[in-house]
């Protein structure tokens, strides 16, 4: 990072799902395997489930399904959204920093509707300013230069916040935005997209950090 970043952040910039809470292990593969029961069911063979099932973590379940014929595709989208949030729960670490007393935003990726199911059940809306919602993969570096816009900071201003290095990470790394990685447990990324400045097991780690540089401000 360059000359003081964290003591220079005025605005936390956080992502959703798999560093609040566990998405992957608790929706996501469950979600996929139940849209891939219905698709074996209905016909679909072996070799393209199989293909299928690897994409998971990896790309969106829309994406996965693109080569199925549009019958196939929304039978598969509709058991795929047909979710239910209730089992989903906020990591350990999650309260130390959304707690901690920066502004914050959220910049999830997902359908519109579950994604503010997720915020609601969680109970997290409150500890965010806004709430900006990137329906695909290739969006969250747009997204990024419009929370700069919105709250008019300079790239060294603000911290993204996430689990994905080919994502958020890497969309933030190119605007010059600092980042901080978590590295959850069981959870696939790609770490040769980018190198994030900061890599941690927990985000109390990075609440702890940040409460300390801004101490050595004052």
């Amino acid at each position: 990072m360059r000359k003081g970043p964290l003591s220079s952040i005025k605005l936390l910039v956080i992502d959703l799902d798999n560093t609040l809470c566990d998405t992957f292990h608790t929706l996501s593969k469950m979600q996929w395997e139940k849209a891939l029961a219905v698709l074996q069911r209905d016909g679909v063979e072996r070799k393209t489930i199989l293909r299928m099932r690897r994409q998971l973590g990896r790309h969106s379940f829309r994406s996965a399904v693109q080569r199925l014929d549009k019958r196939r595709q929304r039978l598969a989208i509709r058991a795929y959204d047909d979710v239910d949030v209730r089992t989903l729960r906020l990591y350990g670490d999650a309260m130390a920093l959304l707690r901690l007393p920066l502004p914050k935003v959220l910049v999830t990726r997902g359908e519109r509707r579950l994604q503010r199911e997720k915020i609601h059940h969680l109970g997290i809306r409150r500890f965010f300013r806004r709430v900006y919602h990137v329906p695909t993969f290739d969006q969250k570096r747009s997204a990024f230069r419009k929370v700069l816009k919105d709250f008019r900071l300079e790239p060294h201003e603000a911290l993204v916040i996430g689990d994905r290095i080919e994502e958020e990470i890497k969309d933030a790394k190119s605007l010059r935005i600092p980042t901080a990685f978590i590295d959850r447990p069981g959870w696939p990324s790609h770490p040769s997209a980018a190198k994030p400045d900061l890599t941690v097991k927990s985000l109390a780690y990075i609440a702890q950090h940040l409460k300390e540089e801004r101490k050595g401000t004052r």
